[in-house]
C-alpha cells in the first residue's frame, strides 16, 4: 500500500503563515525579557527609573528650576 502526503495549496500558506506569524510575535511579547537578557550579555545592569510616590490629594511643588505659570 502506498501513502501519499499531500499538502494542498490553501493548507500550505496557511501553516508558512502560522509559521511567520509565531516567529514575529512571540519576540514582541517577550521584548521585556529579550531586553534584559542581552542587557545582561553585555555586562549592564537595568536600571530602574526613580519612584515617587504622594499621599492621596496632595499636589507635588513644581521643581525648582521650573518658572512658574501665570494665567
Amino acid at each position: 500500500m502506498h501513502l501519499l502526503a499531500y499538502i494542498d495549496p490553501g493548507s500550505g500558506s496557511l501553516a508558512v503563515q502560522a509559521v511567520i506569524a509565531t516567529a514575529l510575535v512571540v519576540p514582541f511579547f517577550l521584548r521585556s525579557q529579550i531586553r534584559r537578557g542581552v542587557s545582561r550579555f553585555r555586562g549592564h545592569s537595568p536600571v530602574a527609573p526613580p519612584v515617587t510616590t504622594t499621599a492621596p490629594g496632595t499636589a507635588t511643588p513644581p521643581p525648582d528650576d521650573v518658572p512658574p505659570t501665570e494665567p
